[in-house]
């Protein structure tokens, strides 16, 4: 441990013994005070304790407590969280917690007893409804073009879905859409982008249909679906259907993003005005999913990817989500297409880092510090590391490693199959977080034997156990760089957990364990009866 931290960590503890001796009933402060007194005070050491120790000078009454502000340290984390202390000297622990709790829920009784604002305006509302009937009936002769007469009809229902120029947005709900129409069901794909200009396009065999809300409202108007499911739920999809979803079984699917409080995310935000956009977020999804829950077309289903993302949402959103109308069922991992291939020892050396570096919660900085850390051991000269990705976090990796030999950084997405053929080439799969509902990019990298070396934070220990993964602590650099080398000196333990992680997708994430509980709990093909239904 350097000085520095020491120094602080000392400080700290003199100052918290301090305020618990200044708590005690006389004599005790008393007698403390004459200790400190006898020690030598021509000694800095002395003299530095007693500094330390000092209670705070008191600030008179009239003076306001200064605002918290967002803090963010050097590395791009949070540096601003606050304590129960913040909140005045003269109140206990266990009061300033209570205070904080019952005057939020009493403002926010007023502010959720009233409704939402109207969305703002596209500005094509009256076209949009002028046009919508064409619309459709144009989508609904190319989509049902190759479709089979009588199959099950399901509606997907998304704010954004792939395209040739942008694959990635919600690949794994399209890769839902091709489980489904493999089982034989017609699926129809609606986009509600408000911003967006109304049109047609193929992708991967799956047509889709984009408007800025009207057009699904006639979808839903024109068509009986079986199921109708929607992802990511939000005011701008739900405000143009909401009342078209009457007669339709409807199911909400919960990833993370649509219900998730502004505290998940603070070390993504850099400025006070973020943190306050952010939490004005929170408070408007948290109005919002009441007046869902409240509406006659609420969900017949709320389908959480975890267990762990069902208790958070609750919490964030400040709400119950009912037992008898939630279920668990985790994203699907394409195990065909991520197959297991033994592992050669010889891999463990070989890292590899995909995923993206748009933010903080993927851990990108925490990966970078990991591998520093391995750059000064001996096995450095052994390792090749591939990192793959992009977002504004990307550049810490091409400044960290741009002397490196050994580590190859490049700057793009790459599609599933090439992710699939680079997992056949390394050994293990670098992957820190510090919030996963989920981590479907871990699952499929362990499908294909890889050994991921991860942070205990959020869901992650609902889908991975120390037999199968290297478990560090929360933002615990230490522990994944020690995780990697253990794996490296030990070519037995990490065959061994490649052979437990590629198990563990199959047992559990696999499309036999999803995609095909999710038909039969949306009525699309019959349920199997040796396995029951994940609820909540």
């Amino acid at each position: 441990m350097s000085a520095r931290p020491w120094r602080r960590r000392a400080r700290r503890a003199v100052q918290a013994a301090a305020r618990r001796a200044r708590s005690l009933p006389e004599p005790a402060p008393r007698l403390l005070r004459s200790v400190l007194s006898a020690l030598p005070q021509d000694v800095e050491a002395v003299r530095r304790m007693r500094a330390v120790a000092a209670p705070p000078p008191r600030r008179p009454a009239h003076a306001a407590r200064p605002a918290p502000s967002a803090r963010p340290t050097a590395s791009g984390s949070y540096g601003g969280y606050l304590h129960l202390a913040d909140v005045g000297e003269t109140y206990s622990p266990r009061e300033a917690a209570t205070l904080l709790q019952l005057e939020s829920a009493v403002l926010k009784r007023h502010l959720f007893a009233e409704p939402l604002p109207p969305l703002p305006p596209t500005g094509h509302e009256a076209e949009d409804e002028a046009a919508a009937a064409e619309r459709v009936a144009a989508y609904l002769r190319r989509a049902d073009a190759a479709g089979e007469d009588g199959a099950p009809a399901h509606l997907v229902l998304v704010g954004v879905y792939p395209t040739l120029e942008n694959p990635y947005g919600n690949g794994f709900v399209h890769r839902r859409v091709k489980y489904f129409q493999a089982a034989g069901v017609r699926v129809h794909v609606a986009v509600v982008d408000p911003a967006a200009e109304p049109h047609v396009y193929e992708y991967d065999g799956v047509t889709v249909l984009v408007g800025r809300g009207p057009e699904a409202a006639e979808l839903l108007r024109t068509r009986a679906y079986a199921s109708v499911g929607a992802h990511f739920l939000g005011r701008t999809l739900w405000e143009p259907v909401k009342d078209a979803l009457a007669g339709h079984r409807f199911f909400a699917f919960m990833h993370g993003y649509e219900s998730r409080r502004w505290i998940r995310t603070v070390r993504n935000h850099r400025t006070q005005g973020q943190i306050d956009d952010a939490i004005e977020d929170t408070l408007v999804r948290q109005r919002f999913w009441r007046e869902v829950l409240a509406h006659p077309n609420c969900p017949e289903r709320f389908v959480f990817v975890s267990r762990w993302w069902r208790r958070a949402a609750q919490e964030d959103m400040e709400l119950v989500f009912p037992g008898q109308r939630s279920a668990i069922v985790h994203n699907v991992i394409d195990t065909d297409l991520f197959r297991h291939v033994p592992k050669d020892p010889e891999q463990r050396f070989r890292v590899l880092w995909v995923r993206s570096a748009a933010n903080l919660n993927y851990g990108p900085d925490l990966a970078v510090k990991a591998l520093q850390r391995l750059r000064d051991t001996p096995l450095w000269e052994r390792m090749t590391v591939t990192v793959i990705g992009d977002g504004k976090h990307f550049g810490l990796f091409e400044q960290a490693f741009a002397e490196d030999a050994n580590v190859t950084v490049e700057r793009r997405y790459a599609v599933q199959e090439e992710i699939a053929a680079l997992h056949r080439e390394h050994g293990i799969f670098l992957v820190p977080t510090r919030l996963d509902s989920q981590g479907v990019s871990r699952d499929e990298a362990m499908s294909s034997g890889l050994v991921p070396v991860t942070n205990d934070a959020a869901a992650v220990r609902e889908f991975v156990d120390a037999d199968c993964a290297v478990l560090a602590g929360f933002e615990d650099v230490a522990g994944l760089a020690d995780g990697v080398r253990r794996l490296m000196e030990d070519p037995e333990l990490f065959l061994r957990m490649s052979e437990a992680a590629a198990r563990r997708v199959r047992a559990q994430t696999s499309p036999e364990h999803t995609v095909e509980r999710e038909m039969a709990l949306m009525g699309l093909v019959p349920a199997r009866t040796d396995r029951t239904e994940g609820t909540a």
